[in-house]
């Protein structure tokens, strides 16, 4: 499967099966590649003059204008132009957009008193917010979102703690359109300002063919072990999955290569698509970039960013651990070896030849926790050093002379642009006065001196693997980058974002209910009460000082699979941590541990069937029906199922407490041992396959794991290393009489 049939697929599974030609296509590509370019600039310079919101709103209006002229109104039209109705849309996009930038400061709208065109105007987004909502992905968050705007207006209706008199229309267009804890709040702010920039790094890295990249360097690794293909799937998933914003995409790129192998070396094909879904969508949990949701989460907790991939890095680790183990015990049962070593490539040749993909990422963790240079800056810098060693790599191969000048030439306009800027801005300032306006100021064109800095480097990066290629005879790497494949990287991120940005302004709805119902202050006392009336009927002998806290979270994990059905995972998080999150941190959990573990689940829920768009997709690559491809899925996720109450009630592995390396070590050997057991009740296998009394016991080690308590970890670690034994025995015993029999 080629790229092109790639993002075909991936199109269709994200609801757009329309494909365009000549202009119309022409005119996506503009759209689209300008939408990355623009983000792209802003993350580098910012837009001096310019507000946020301005910034926010121009934002989704691009995307709104891009939705309507890629997305159909159904699925499944075929249709090769863009009809009528959604070119009046997508204008209609643009000028609303526009109007609202232009009107956001006016007096009617700062004194909370808007006019009649104006909450037509502000109507009209909600409309058009839902309907691109509804075309990208699909119709249950658009349906929550309904529930949710239905509850407003029907508040004064409703019993009890749910009660609200506030149900006006005018009141709920204006703070869902024009103040900022509605379409333009927290959610579209991330999406605009930390979501996006990251997207593009993803696409533009995975246009040079970083990923086959890391799929043969997880191959290397891995390979040549029991069921090798699928353990090199979950780690080159893991690697892609951590820049990636959308499972579904990095479940098509990756499992094109990995699950044709892993088919080939004895998984059944809905097998081998389940050990994809799981492996591409637990790739958000995976710093540095966590699919970009550790950048939300910065801006939502207000905790610094080298904190929050500390705490996530060990629960990232013992997740692809469990995960490795369903592989792992799934090709015992099956009897499945790994690859020859012949069919693998040599890790020294395959570094030399493509190693320099790793550099930027290199760079971006330098930026970020180093010198703790902002998020947006951080990506500019990490994305302008992948375009020119991408760019040089192939050319210095060819001919280090010619390269050598080119080389030279943007070398000496990245230094010297800066003081030609200006002179330049200094003219277009004169123009305010030729044209009697105020559009231009000073620094209207903004360039760093920094940029020259990572042009050298990447420069030098790029001849230094040129030359290593040339003297070890090495060739050079499968993708020669050039203005194709900048244009491919910036138009795929824009599309890729779309589903994303759409879901956080919707999201951004509900935020908006939930704050001017009122409902924000009585969730938790909702959820508190609940909880207390479930503890209440559990025998006094079972219960724990947390009990109360255990059935909050299990209410947790149901609204997480609910809330988080059919959105992309970035996506879910945002709406999770808006909503949920801050139940729990009323209840004294604390804000990281909340924001984790709504994350984790909310991940979980893009691997739930009946909707679960990574196994459609792996499913349409296997060859195998998307339901089993789900539940396969599901249940390979399922190793990490308990690893959120594990560091709910010990986040001592989130290294947030005062706890030492000793107590550290511990706590993360307690915590994989609970994680192997519950892997191993999953799959009814450890060593050998489990009686159902075994099978009951292996449950019981992992749950008691989960209580904070020296002496239940003591006593589940006993149990285990009895189990593991029994195993062990009965494992040499079947085998003696199976040597007998042959005999």
């Amino acid at each position: 499967m080629d790229e092109k049939q790639q993002q075909k697929m991936i199109n269709e599974l994200e609801g757009s099966d329309r494909e365009l030609s000549g202009l119309w296509a022409v005119a996506v590509i503009i759209v689209a590649v300008f939408m990355s370019a623009f983000h792209f600039y802003v993350a580098g310079f910012g837009l001096p003059g310019i507000g946020s919101k301005t910034f926010l709103i121009f934002h989704l209006t691009l995307a709104l204008v891009l939705i309507f002229m890629i997305f159909p109104i159904k699925k499944r039209m075929g249709q090769t132009n863009i009809p009528i109705y959604d070119i009046a849309l997508a204008a209609y996009a643009f000028y609303v957009g526009m109007f609202i930038i232009q009107r956001q400061d006016a007096s009617s709208i700062m004194s909370g008193d808007p006019t009649g065109y104006e909450i037509f105007i502000g109507l009209s987004l909600i409309i058009l917010v839902l309907e691109a909502t509804r075309r990208v992905v699909g119709y249950p968050l658009v349906v929550i979102a309904f529930i949710f705007i239905a509850y407003f207006f029907l508040g004064e209706f409703m019993p009890g703690q749910f009660h609200h008199t506030r149900g006006d229309f005018e009141r709920f267009i204006y703070e869902i359109t024009y103040r900022n804890n509605g379409i333009f709040g927290t959610p579209i702010y991330a999406s605009a300002q930390f979501v996006f920039i990251f997207i593009l790094f993803g696409a533009v890295l995975e246009s040079t063919g970083a990923g086959k990249m890391f799929i043969d360097l997880a191959l290397r690794a891995f390979g040549r072990f029991k069921g090798g293909p699928a353990k090199a799937s979950v780690m080159a998933s893991g690697m892609m999955g951590s820049i990636s914003g959308s499972s579904t995409a990095n479940a098509v790129t990756t499992g094109t290569f990995t699950i044709p192998l892993m088919k080939k070396v004895g998984f059944k094909p809905h097998v081998a698509g389940g050990v994809e879904v799981a492996a591409s969508s637990s790739g958000q949990f995976l710093p540095p970039i966590m699919g970009a949701a550790a950048f939300i989460m910065v801006e939502l907790t207000s905790i610094p960013y080298y904190e929050i991939i500390q705490s996530a890095i060990i629960p990232a680790i013992l997740c692809y651990v469990g995960i490795l183990f369903m592989v792992h015990f799934e090709a015992s049962k099956n009897g499945i070896k790994g690859m020859d070593r012949s069919e693998l490539v040599k890790g020294r040749r395959l570094l030399m030849q493509q190693g320099y993909l790793l550099i930027p990422i290199f760079v971006l963790l330098y930026f970020l926790v180093i010198e703790r240079v902002s998020v947006n800056n951080s990506a500019f810098f990490s994305i302008t050093i992948l375009l020119v060693i991408a760019l040089f790599a192939h050319r210095f191969k060819e001919s280090v002379g010619r390269a050598f000048v080119f080389a030279a030439i943007l070398l000496g306009l990245a230094y010297s642009i800066q003081f030609i800027i200006q002179y330049v801005n200094i003219g277009l300032y004169n123009l305010n006065d030729v044209f009697n306006i105020s559009f231009f100021s000073s620094e209207t064109i903004r360039w760093k001196g920094e940029i020259a800095t990572m042009v050298l480097i990447g420069i030098i990066v790029a001849l230094v693997f040129a030359l290593g290629q040339k003297k070890f005879k090495v060739d050079a790497a499968p993708v020669r980058y050039g203005a194709r494949e900048l244009l491919s990287g910036f138009e795929l991120a824009a599309r890729n974002s779309l589903s994303i940005v759409v879901a956080c302004a919707t999201a951004g709805i509900l935020i908006g209910v939930i704050t001017t119902s009122g409902l924000s202050t009585k969730f938790t006392r909702i959820v508190v009460g609940f909880s207390s009336d479930l503890a209440a009927l559990v025998p006094s002998f079972m219960t724990t000082e947390n009990t109360e806290l255990y059935f909050a979270l299990i209410l947790t994990v149901f609204a997480c699979l609910l809330l988080g059905l059919g959105l992309p995972t970035t996506a879910t998080y945002v709406v999770l941590a808006a909503i949920v999150a801050p139940v729990l941190v009323d209840m004294d959990v604390p804000v990281i541990v909340a924001h984790l573990f709504v994350l984790y689940y909310g991940v979980l829920a893009d691997d739930t069937p009946p909707i679960n768009l990574p196994a459609y997709a792996t499913a349409g690559i296997a060859n195998a029906g998307p339901v089993r491809t789900g539940v396969q899925g599901f249940k390979f996720d399922t190793a990490a199922l308990l690893l959120p109450f594990v560091f709910t009630m010990n986040p001592t592995i989130l290294l947030i407490t005062d706890a030492g390396w000793i107590e550290v070590t511990l706590a993360i050997i307690t915590a994989t041992i609970g994680m192997v057991a519950f892997a191993s009740f999953i799959q009814n296998w450890l060593i050998t396959k489990y009686h159902w009394i075994e099978r009951m016991i292996a449950l019981v080690v992992a749950l008691m794991f989960i209580q904070n308590n020296v002496w239940t970890d003591i006593g589940a670690v006993v149990i285990a290393a009895g189990l593991f034994g029994f195993q062990y025995y009965k494992s040499k015993k079947q085998n003696k009489e199976v040597t007998a029999k042959a005999s």
